[in-house]
């Protein structure tokens, strides 16, 4: 049947357009393909994404899959599994890797801890131990001081007779110095800005373990000095992103006080019942502090959370009093602070939510069961704080790894700024991940 006048007229000038695309695709061969108008795929800004696969290997990927490297290929088991695998993995600010692998036969562990300067390059090996395995790996957050080429990084690991013990790694060129700096048990230690000096807290409450104690380590000099404070019930101090003073939980005669040190005058930021746990972590630009402490010892979650400012000396309270806090992170831009809540005591369901200080928005995602490995960093969740992120480098996505019915792992990213409903982005299989710091 013939075409009317009235569909001749737009296909002829579909006809001349494409024409007009083929003439110009002719005589453009050379340039790349126009850049699409719309959004930017969200690995552009979103960093990377480092993970231990369920097949026991490291891998690094992007938050669109859009590219997956395996890091390592020689794991034999899953993870926490008899036989060869990857359990620990730590992103330095500038993005090199350290990641530790274990060899379990029996009673034993034998493993290493290798550094990799990007996820595709070789590693190297900085340090091996016949009988036990690496605990923790947390990265200076700056080179060495006056040597732009040299990184420095710390590691716990089980020592004899139950201890702990903290080493510093120097990595320049060739060169690689492991030294063992101090012991005890438990041991929990964190960074100065300045890379020039660590803070440690061994033995736990002074209150329980008159061995408990307070110390600071300068780099520079190799000297450790006992401090005159005693520890309540906290786990890792830390320093200030300002670099200019630490926080610390201690114990006065019929409550704890957590405090800051370094600058005159000394804030008093909260005050506890005498023994009960308090977990504190900075905000990006050290202006406030977010805290929250066991409301009572046979509590496996901490009460609601406050925000301190260190200008006003003020704190509020940021959440509700019914919500039992596993752990709570700050994003990159310091502007929302994610937590995670235990949703029922009889199960160990976990569901991220967020606050948006700004505004005083907080929302709730989905609910998962975690991981082995996400129940172990939770339980030191302000010593990972300070090494480690959940949060994407753009503050949109945060990580989890999950257990199944069947005890399958997985690791999810929860888009913050998708729909309500939206379900989470599946990765791989897996037992944690860790966003790179840029």
């Amino acid at each position: 049947m013939a075409l009317s006048v009235t569909h001749k007229i737009p296909m002829l000038k579909q006809l001349i357009l494409i024409l007009g695309f083929i003439l110009i695709a002719i005589g453009c061969q050379a340039q790349p393909p126009p850049t699409p108008t719309t959004e930017p795929s969200p690995a552009d800004h979103s960093g990377r994404l480092a993970y231990v696969g369920g097949d026991g290997n490291i891998y690094v990927t992007t938050a669109d899959r859009s590219a997956i490297i395996a890091v390592t290929d020689d794991a034999t088991a899953p993870p926490e599994n008899p036989g060869f695998s990857y359990h620990r993995v730590a992103w330095s600010p500038d993005g090199q890797l350290a990641y530790a692998g274990v060899e379990r036969t029996g009673n034993r562990a034998n493993s290493t801890l290798y550094v990799a300067e990007s996820p595709g390059a070789s590693p190297r090996v900085i340090a091996q131990d016949d009988e036990h395995f690496f605990i923790y790996i947390h990265w200076s957050p700056v080179p060495c001081p006056d040597r732009p080429q040299c990184r420095q990084l710390a590691y716990l690991i089980e020592k004899e007779a139950g201890q702990i013990g903290l080493h510093l790694v120097e990595i320049e060129a060739d060169r690689v110095n492991n030294r063992l700096l101090g012991q005890g048990r438990p041991f929990y230690f964190g960074w100065m800005p300045d890379g020039q000096q660590m803070l440690w807290h061994t033995g736990g409450s002074s209150r329980f373990n008159p061995e408990a104690r307070l110390a600071s380590y300068d780099i520079e000099h190799d000297v450790i000095e006992a401090l005159p404070h005693s520890p309540a019930s906290f786990l890792s101090p830390a320093g200030s992103p300002q670099g200019d003073q630490w926080l610390a939980a201690i114990t006065e005669e019929d409550d704890d006080t957590l405090q800051s040190f370094g600058v005159e005058p000394l804030l008093s930021v909260a005050r506890t019942n005498a023994g009960h746990q308090t977990a504190f972590v900075w905000s990006p630009d050290g202006r406030q502090v977010a805290y929250a402490a066991v409301s009572n010892l046979a509590d496996p979650f901490y009460g609601p959370i406050h925000i301190f400012d260190v200008e006003t000396g003020e704190a509020r309270q940021l959440t509700g009093n019914t919500f039992r806090v596993n752990g709570f992170f700050w994003s990159p831009d310091g502007e929302k602070l994610a937590y995670l809540h235990q949703v029922a005591t009889e199960e160990s369901w976990l569901q991220w939510r967020v606050v948006d200080l700004t505004t005083g928005v907080e929302r709730g995602y989905n609910v998962f069961t975690p991981s082995y490995q996400m129940r172990y960093v939770i339980a030191s969740f302000d010593q990972y704080a300070q090494s480690h992120r959940f949060w994407s480098p753009d503050g949109r996505y945060l990580v989890y790894a999950d257990q199944d019915k069947d005890r399958v792992e997985h690791v999810y990213l929860v888009d913050t700024l998708a729909e309500r409903g939206t379900p989470p982005i599946f990765i791989d299989e897996g037992t944690i991940g860790f966003w790179s710091w840029n």
